[in-house]
């Protein structure tokens, strides 16, 4: 097998193609990565009442989540005991049991086994100690800010360190509110293409692309706000000029761990226009008036290695199913108690950017497509197998608290999944 400390230069910025294409390396992934650190799984709205539950996976691990009727959260094997067999199918629902559909073995929602057919069929000894046997329970379950995450490994640390330098940013995240209300709706949209994990995990953050690729996104945003002003009665001939990234006073940052964020403060600017004034005094009676514009928008976009990916009005978890193939559930997130005005405008922006038609996000996948065809070059030796993230690698500045900073085109933020990547990959078992 590959060595995986031979295929990442996280000093020079390079990466070797075989990191995407490789069998050996994405099960060494699961092992090292989904099977041993924190994985998120879901949102606590998303399970808000007693007996509901949505199913997902920790890398290829199956899992339901569920609600119990104590309120606890539990993280269950979706795997019967018995034979193997997966017991819930649904994403999501409600219910106080799940079923084998296979031979009838029945469990509550904290995994216990409630029922066994055929019971008396079973000799002194041959079932062992039903009290055991249940739905097997992950390692460790946990929940910051409403988002929820869960391990395989008994030997995880604490989800808190995990997160690190995430976390003032997640504060800013579950406070655009002032009853700090956020719902995330279960998969919105949800979508499979062929290619590696790990670009959706790099794209999320990537500020380099989007004033080349997004084009079309620009041109609609362009004519939106020209109807905009002619249904308002503006006649002036003043142009509506284009926004460019690369023109914005934006940074990247690699928060550790293989955790990034891109920060355009332009985007509290406009989400600031949007709120009517009463909104804002009453944010800003409640968290501070100098903290008002980091709750709007939020003015980031963030990538909580190596499942989640936070993008304004959305949350995507990124599932693994081979080397060239992954599966992604974009779940919209809403505001209730916001403005209704406010939130028809973020489910319009979602649906017109990232929905099946949308002028943004098939744009992605449609490139995710197209360097996974050009990675399969890699396997002929004559060719050069290396990638380049070396974008301003040389001008990154050090925070006191370890975080690199760069600017939002730099690639730093690309950088930042593979020092995260090459870490994990290179612990042993």
């Amino acid at each position: 097998m590959i060595d995986p400390a031979e295929l990442v230069d996280a000093a020079m910025g390079r990466v070797n193609m075989n990191v995407y294409t490789d069998n050996d390396i994405f099960h060494l992934e699961m092992r090292r990565i989904f099977y041993r650190t924190w994985i998120y799984v879901g949102h606590e709205s998303e399970i808000a009442c007693a007996g509901d539950y949505l199913t997902t996976y920790i890398g290829q691990v199956p899992v339901i989540v569920s609600r119990d009727e104590d309120g606890g959260i539990n993280v269950l094997i979706n795997r019967c005991a018995h034979r193997g067999t997966t017991v819930c199918q649904r994403d999501r629902g409600t219910a106080n049991f799940f079923k084998c559909e296979y031979h009838g073995w029945v469990y509550n929602n904290k995994g216990a086994l409630t029922g066994v057919s055929l019971a008396k069929g079973y000799g002194e000894g041959e079932l062992g100690d039903a009290q055991r046997i249940g739905l097997q329970a992950v390692a460790a379950v946990g929940s910051y800010q409403g988002l929820i995450f869960a391990s395989l490994n008994p030997e995880a640390g604490s989800l808190e360190d995990f997160l690190g330098n995430t976390k003032p940013y997640l504060d800013d995240w579950a406070a655009q509110t002032p009853d700090g209300r956020i719902r995330v709706e279960s998969a919105a949209f949800q979508h499979t293409f062929p290619a590696n994990w790990k670009l959706q995990a790099e794209n999320n953050t990537e500020g380099y692309h989007p004033d080349f690729l997004h084009q079309a996104a620009v041109r609609v945003q362009i004519h939106n706000s020209r109807r905009a002003r002619a249904a308002r009665g503006e006649t002036t001939e003043k142009p509506v000029r284009r926004q460019r990234i690369a023109a914005m006073d934006s940074r990247g940052y690699d928060l550790g761990g293989g955790h990034n964020l891109v920060e355009t403060p332009q985007v509290a600017m406009l989400a600031k226009k949007r709120f009517p004034a009463e909104f804002l005094d009453e944010l800003a009676q409640t968290y501070g008036p100098d903290r008002v514009e980091a709750l709007l928008g939020p003015p980031w976009r963030m990538t909580i290695f190596p499942n989640l990916a936070i993008a304004g009005s959305n949350i995507r978890v990124i599932q693994p199913l081979a080397p060239d193939e992954t599966y992604v559930r974009q779940s919209f997130i809403d505001l209730p108690s916001a403005p209704e005005s406010v939130r028809t405008h973020r489910r319009e922006q979602e649906q017109g950017f990232y929905g099946p038609a949308g002028y943004g996000g098939p744009d992605d996948i449609e490139m995710f497509t197209r360097m996974q065809e050009g990675f399969r070059t890699a396997q002929a030796a004559s060719l050069d197998p290396w990638l380049l993230f070396t974008r301003q690698a040389t001008s990154e500045e050090v925070l006191d608290n370890g975080v690199r900073v760069a600017d939002s085109t730099s690639e730093i933020t690309q950088r930042a999944v593979y020092r995260g990547w090459a870490e994990y990959m290179g612990q042993e078992a």
